[in-house]
């Protein structure tokens, strides 16, 4: 199960192999931007999925997929291709996955059209979206379908109420009935937010999903389509979107559950969920280079990304790779891995540690430039496995760097016979912030390999610190705390405070995975199922 990784360089560290059995449990491939990790609404029976989008647009470019490619309609099979034209809008950096970029809506002017073919507004049908709102002043359409007179179906928010609503006429021109249905939660301002629009003409039902919550259902309702009307996402008849939109998918079917929480294919497929998270940085270690020296070339000192995004983990002197929960693993042991004692660097102490970096090195100097990987003004979560020293006492396992502290972090403290401990602040400001919220778990066995999740809910405003699976520490953020963006880099082995760096870290650390969204309690653990390994010692 473990590998060996050919290191370059002036030395190559000694192999740190324990006489272990590994025998694997599961194991698991996290597809980069549709992972694999779904909850099952129904685990006692494998379901078939029902039919997919008939027109899929991304809105979204990353690596490996252009701006042209994020207009174009990602199911031209099923519904027909039906790509969107775009008239004055423009693409932010960074406004929901760092490293991406999101067709914006300037609010007066730019909005896209697709073929009045992509969406019969009078069947049954359903319109889901992740929508971000960046101004409240007036109402305000996203999607909507034209129609003579006014549109027939119109979804944004509403001033008045302060509420996400859908509307849909009885007929077109005058004297229509109209059918609305608003959401019983306020939108956020500048969060992002999945809805989904269902009108199920056979019921005469309008209901309207947020995060994947029926929240709103109107009954009575009769619907009507213009067959030449453009579909239209940016703009209603004469309102005008501010704020962003991101994969929109359209069905000629009523959303259930399970398409919220991903299906469990019964030919062994699994469908995941529209709410997934986005697995934007993956660190196995397999291929992880130790650090002899920093600055000596590009190609050293470094753990690559596994996800589409590339990001390396740049790594300080003395950092080696060894044997792992699974595979290899990150060492940090504060002592230099050189076991020659004619090398200049047997037996120095060293400080080590891992920070994210950009995959662009600097040519002069060797080195990565720090980059944050998570959107922390949005919902994320962290999973890592670890096993550490207790002896050395409080101890950083992962941190988020803002300006001159860290913004967040998991760590081991030896009170109270030892305990795991995420910590968030509420604002960019001391770490002694009595406004910080803390979820802790007891931790009585630090020196044996434990799975550790952190998962910050912005929507739900709750932290939640999971241990090898298990929800041991829920708690929800201080009322002091709203979202905001730590700048700075993810650091694995330490933490940062005006005073210097802290909580150095003497142990190791396997299959780092970073997500932007909080995965579910459901989903915690399944990728704990997916990446546990029995380890037994014998011969």
């Amino acid at each position: 199960m473990t590998k060996e990784s050919s290191v370059p360089g002036p030395a190559r560290p000694p192999a740190r192999r324990g006489a272990l059995r590994l025998t694997t449990v599961c194991a698991v491939a996290l597809l980069p931007l549709a992972s694999s990790i779904t909850a099952y609404a129904t685990p006692a029976a494998a379901l078939a999925p029902l039919a997919p989008a008939t027109a899929l647009w991304g809105l979204e470019s990353y690596p490996g997929v252009t701006q042209a490619q994020a207009l174009d309609d990602r199911q031209p099979a099923l519904g027909g291709d039906t790509p969107l034209t775009g008239s004055g809008i423009s693409w932010q950096d960074d406004a929901r996955l760092l490293g991406g970029q999101v067709v914006a809506f300037d609010g007066t002017s730019s909005y896209l059209t697709a073929s009045p073919s992509a969406l019969n507004t009078a069947g049954t049908f359903s319109l889901a979206t992740w929508v971000r709102l960046t101004d409240t002043t007036v109402s305000r359409v996203f999607a909507s379908k034209a129609g003579p007179g006014h549109a027939t179906l119109s979804v944004g928010y509403d001033r008045r109420a302060d509420r996400w609503q859908v509307r849909m006429p009885s007929k077109t021109g005058k004297g229509a009935k109209w059918s609305v249905a608003r959401s019983a939660s306020a939108p956020r301002i500048g969060l992002w937010t999945h809805l989904a629009v269902v009108h199920d003409a056979t019921a005469h039902t309008l209901t309207l999903r947020v995060d994947g919550v029926a929240e709103t259902t109107v009954t009575g309702v009769t619907a009507v389509d213009d067959p030449s009307g453009q579909v239209r996402l940016g703009r209603g008849d004469n309102s005008w979107w501010q704020g962003n939109l991101a994969d929109v998918r359209v069905y000629d079917r009523a959303l259930v559950d399970q398409d919220f929480t991903g299906w469990l294919a019964s030919g062994g497929f699994d469908e995941p969920g529209l709410l997934r998270p986005v697995l934007v940085g993956m660190w196995a270690f397999e291929l992880a280079i130790p650090c002899y020296e920093e600055n000596l070339s590009a190609d050293l000192c470094q753990a690559g990304d596994s996800s589409l995004f590339g990001r390396r983990l740049g790594l300080t002197k003395g950092a080696n790779v060894a044997g792992g929960q699974r595979g290899n693993a990150l060492e940090l042991d504060g002592t230099h891995w050189a076991e020659d004692p004619s090398d200049p660097h047997y037996g120095e102490a060293t400080e080590e540690y891992g920070r994210t970096q950009s995959d662009v090195v600097d040519p002069e100097t060797s080195v990565g430039q720090d980059v944050p990987v998570l959107r922390t003004d949005q919902s994320f979560t962290l999973s890592t496995w670890v096993r550490l020293d207790p002896t050395r006492g409080t101890q950083t396992v992962l941190a988020q760097d803002a300006a001159d502290r860290s913004a967040l972090w998991l760590s081991y403290r030896p009170e109270d016979g030892g305990r795991w401990e995420a910590t968030v602040l509420a604002a960019p400001t001391g770490a002694d912030d009595p406004t910080a919220t803390h979820a802790t778990a007891p931790a009585p066995a630090p020196g044996q390999w434990h799975h550790l999740v952190v998962v910050l809910d912005a929507t739900q405003r709750r932290l939640r610190l999971h241990v090898d699976g298990t929800p041991a520490g829920v708690v929800g953020l201080n009322p002091a705390w709203h979202p905001w963006q730590a700048m700075g880099p993810l650091l694995v082995g330490r933490s940062t405070t005006p005073a210097g760096p802290t909580g150095w870290l003497y142990g190791l650390v396997d299959d780092l995975h970073l997500y932007q969204g909080a995965l579910t309690e459901t989903e915690v653990q399944r990728l704990f199922a997916l990446q546990v390994v029995q380890l037994r010692q014998g011969p």
